[in-house]
């Protein structure tokens, strides 16, 4: 059998809908890497298979303490909501430790998901070769 009467395998394509925002992020990295929409796509899915979950094992672990945390503080905060419904008096000097631990959990939180997600999208960018393109000086 001839194979000069079949036509040339053509790639296979991807073809999707985005959001309005998600084009919007395509476009800033089309923008800040130089690159055609195609090529970020195809350097973005390469480096999120190299990159494996945007969690290890380790981050896990603490994201379940981090919410552990963040539970022990709501339930102290529920402690003083309840008092106040009871109609006992509570004065808001009384509150101030359970407001203090509050903002520091979720300061906490911020910070230790900040690095988590920091990181892994630092490490997605560099395994894709996506690094920002320096503008010139008349762009």
């Amino acid at each position: 059998m001839s194979l000069r009467g079949l036509a040339p395998r053509r790639k296979p394509r991807l073809r999707t809908e985005l959001s309005h925002a998600d084009e919007a992020r395509l476009q800033q990295a089309v923008a800040l890497f130089g690159l055609p929409k195609a090529e970020v796509v195809r350097r973005l899915i390469r480096a999120s298979v190299q990159s494996g979950p945007a969690l290890s094992a380790e981050n896990t672990v603490a994201v379940v303490d981090l919410a552990g945390q963040l539970r022990r503080v709501g339930r102290n905060l529920a402690q003083v909501l309840k008092a106040i419904h009871r109609g006992h008096a509570v004065r808001i000097e009384d509150t101030e430790p359970v407001w203090r631990g509050l903002y520091e959990t979720v300061t906490a939180i911020d910070r230790e998901l900040s690095e988590m997600t920091f990181a892994y999208g630092s490490k997605l960018r560099r395994n894709a070769g996506l690094a920002p393109r320096l503008l010139k000086a008349d762009e």
